[in-house]
Formats: C-alpha cells, sequence, structure tokens
C-alpha cells in the first residue's frame, strides 16, 4: 500500500496505527523512563509509535523524513535484516 506522508498524517490516529501494524516494516524499539517506542519505515518515511509504560495505551504516532532522526535507534537495529553488515 503506497500513501504519502502528507495524506497518512491526515488520518485518524487508530487508521494510522493499523496501517502500521499491516503495511509498516519494524525497524528497531526503545525504552526510556515513561514510553516505549517502536520505530517503522512505512513507504518513502518512518513512524514512531509510543505507548505509555505504566497502561499499555498508544500516546502518540508520529511520522518523519529526515534520517537524523534514526540515530537514537541506531545501536538497536539489526542491518542484516537488510543484508548490510557494520564491521
Amino acid at each position: 500500500m503506497y500513501i504519502s506522508r502528507e495524506e497518512y498524517d491526515r488520518q485518524p490516529l487508530l487508521i494510522r496505527q493499523g496501517a502500521i501494524e499491516l503495511w509498516g516494516v519494524l525497524l528497531a524499539h526503545r525504552v526510556d523512563c515513561c514510553r516505549t517506542r517502536y520505530l517503522y519505515s512505512f513507504n518513502t518515511f518512518y513512524v514512531e509509535m509510543c505507548y505509555d509504560n505504566l497502561n499499555g495505551k498508544l500516546t502518540c504516532i508520529c511520522s518523519f523524513s529526515r534520517i537524523d532522526r534514526l540515530d537514537r535507534y541506531l545501536s538497536q537495529m539489526d542491518f542484516n535484516q537488510f543484508g548490510i553488515s557494520i564491521a
């Protein structure tokens, strides 16, 4: 399924969540003091889904295309799944 980032961002939260769970590619996840964040690749952009650590509920979905925002996930990413070896 192809959808532009702009069109994706206009959709209701639950529609965006469903699209990511169906067609997104999970790249990594990380946990901070209050949230668990999952990073997905989706079409030509990335999506971060954030869940509250206390109640497990989805709190936000943020889309972005700037690769510098991937820095905080690099240590958790498995590049072997893409055929890339990091020495």
